[in-house]
């Protein structure tokens, strides 16, 4: 029987809009669009630059680290089940709850959940609102207990020990495979049962403390300070339209950006190089496959992923360089020969191909170390 208090509960829960469920999830979506820009989520420097969880970073001072983890995904699906969990979970527990504790409960458990993976997976680098999303559920839990005497009983079976099953499979999920940081998922649900334990959700015809706006305040601009020390230290691959499709590619599974780079500039050498030996043999099956690995590596520059601007500056005076060399090859392939005039042009682009790869050298060594780029050494 429902009784005319269980009504009001239903109506008051029910008129509540869950503001801050859909600022993160649009949040959340909004990085992963900016680090797919950047290289694509599953990239290295791409990662670290955007504030993942790093142990040693943080042990130098980089505390934003705590907090930053909670809006990065490594990879689409990463983000997509993270997304749907928040979706699912999140507006039943702010529509209880209101907006105010809503954040402490979420940002608290996915502080907690970042905290857990530094202690218990500290060289593992890290990041998900899955830590934040466990510490809802661990909310659902220990509120359906708590007030198991003051909700609508159908209302009852949805929580309490009703999200018991969504929690063990989850964790045995957790411990079955390798890569899910079930650390964090059990300091976010540890945190969110605690949490729920103390702090009292907003019943019908009542307002929010003025304690928990204040807290409300100060950790919007706690997150806001640490984004903020993101943007003023961000040494990553730079934004770019271009890195677009290789971002989500990559966000999907492939290989990283700057492993692409690599074999971009890696193929044009050896392309180059081999380019001047068929020009120099004037031999026509030689000249064929010279032909067909420069056009390769034309593809390949002009899809090199950008990194920073001096990269994309050489990247592309190399493109304008090896078009440049295909032409001779073309018309090398249909003459049957190698005129004066184009043994000239091919000395000129060597000249030229050596002061690229100089350069391309000089920015290695000034900033390939943030994209995880090294100079060969000699054997």
């Amino acid at each position: 029987m429902i009784t005319e208090s269980d009504i009001e509960f239903l109506r008051t829960v029910w008129n509540r809009r869950p503001f801050f469920t859909y600022v993160f999830f649009g949040f959340n979506i909004a990085i992963f669009v900016l680090m797919t820009l950047a290289g694509g989520t599953t990239n290295g420097p791409t990662l670290e630059a955007f504030g993942v969880k790093v142990n040693d970073l943080i042990n130098r001072g980089e505390y934003w680290r705590f907090v930053t983890p909670v809006s990065i995904h490594i990879g689409f699906l990463h983000l997509l089940f993270n997304s749907y969990a928040l979706w699912i979970v999140g507006p039943q527990v702010e529509k209880l709850y209101g907006a105010a504790r809503f954040l402490l409960l979420y940002v608290a458990a996915g502080v907690a959940g970042v905290a857990g993976s530094y202690f218990y997976r500290p060289d593992m680098p890290s990041a998900g609102a899955s830590g934040a999303i466990f510490g809802l559920f661990g909310v659902l839990l220990v509120f359906g207990i708590r007030y198991r005497h003051n909700i609508p009983p159908f209302f009852r079976r949805a929580v309490g020990t009703g999200v018991l099953p969504v929690i063990v499979i989850n964790l045995i999920i957790g411990f079955s495979v390798p890569q899910i940081d079930n650390s964090a998922h059990i300091a976010g649900l540890l945190a969110g049962m605690a949490l729920a334990a103390v702090v009292p959700y907003e019943r019908p015809r009542t307002q929010t403390p003025a304690v928990f706006t204040a807290i409300q305040y100060v950790l919007l601009g706690l997150i806001a300070v640490c984004w903020i020390q993101v943007a003023r230290h961000y040494d990553g691959p730079r934004l770019a339209f271009q890195n677009v499709y290789k971002g989500f590619s990559l966000g999907l599974g492939s290989r990283s950006t700057t492993g692409e780079f690599v074999d971009a500039m890696n193929d044009t050498q050896n392309a180059f190089a081999a380019s001047v030996d068929a020009l120099r043999s004037n031999q026509k099956r030689e000249l064929a496959a010279s032909i067909k690995d420069v056009a390769g590596a034309i593809d390949e520059l002009k899809g090199i992923p950008s990194l920073s601007a001096s990269s994309d500056r050489i990247a592309s005076q190399l493109l304008e360089l090896l078009e440049n060399q295909y032409e001779l090859l073309q018309e090398a392939n249909r003459a049957d020969t190698v005129t004066l005039m184009q043994e000239r042009q091919v000395l000129q682009n060597q000249r030229r191909f050596r002061e690229l790869d100089e350069a391309f050298d000089a920015w290695v060594t000034e900033e390939g170390g943030r994209h995880g780029i090294q100079l060969r050494k000699p054997q």
